[in-house]
């Protein structure tokens, strides 16, 4: 008896869902992200179960909140191609529902992102303000005080009492919703960040390729490096390996 295609075609379907790393059996469509580097204490919380183990290649979804505790860090490859790596004592969400394409908010605590491909948009929204991060390199922190950097690129700062670009080298606060962002102004060495150092994803471009996106997108990406006593910085190209 021969198999018609449709056999044929949902027979190949489960054959290859059964290759996907825990956490992809769901509709691709669903999907806000993947983990790509977990350290220390990390917690999912995902609908009305309470928070569970974070692992790696876990496929996260709208309405899912990741909280990291004292040395805990994470790293998530979004749908659209940015990097998002998530500090110590931070509460970081992703919105079921939201008007604004790759919104995120952050509760409390630091995330810093970087564009792996052409077509990543990401915008972060904490209680203080909404950061609109394009094509950039930038580290958000709020605490009392919320503190947004630029490393490459630009972000647009904005809040119901105002509106601030930043640009490459940029520095500026939010005092809480109610008051406007601060003027950007150049940061100084000491000001710049060194947390997302720590964390080390190995063969990251591969996790686009998860997420559905094309890695002939991919972007080059610029990292300094140490040699000989000097820094210099150094272009490469995401691959999968």
């Amino acid at each position: 008896m021969k198999l018609n295609k449709l056999t044929l075609a949902l027979a190949a379907a489960f054959a290859f869902s059964a290759l996907w790393p825990s956490g992809y059996a769901f509709c691709a469509e669903k999907m806000a992200g993947v983990i790509v580097f977990v350290q220390g204490d990390v917690k999912l919380k995902r609908g009305g179960a309470d928070y569970a183990e974070l692992k790696v290649n876990e496929a996260m979804q709208p309405g899912d909140s990741i909280k990291t505790g004292p040395g805990g860090k994470a790293s998530m490859v979004t749908k659209d191609g940015a990097e998002v790596r998530i500090n110590e004592n931070s509460t970081f969400d992703i919105p079921g529902k939201s008007r604004v394409r790759s919104m995120f908010d952050l509760t409390v605590g630091q995330v810093w992102s970087r564009m792996l491909h052409k077509k990543a948009k990401l915008s972060v929204r904490t209680p203080s303000a909404v950061c609109a991060v394009r094509g950039t390199e930038a580290d958000i922190e709020q605490k009392e005080l919320m503190t947004v950097k630029v490393y490459e690129g630009h972000v647009e700062l904005q809040n119901k009492l105002g509106k601030q670009a930043l640009r490459a080298g940029q520095i500026s606060t939010v005092a809480g919703a109610n008051a406007a962002p601060a003027a950007p102004r150049q940061m100084s060495a000491s000001e710049m960040g060194k947390w997302q150092d720590g964390i080390d994803v190995k063969d990251i471009g591969k996790y686009l390729e998860q997420v559905g996106l094309d890695p002939k997108g991919a972007r080059n990406l610029k990292v300094k490096i140490d040699k000989d006593g000097k820094s210099k910085d150094v272009e490469i190209k995401l691959k999968k390996k």
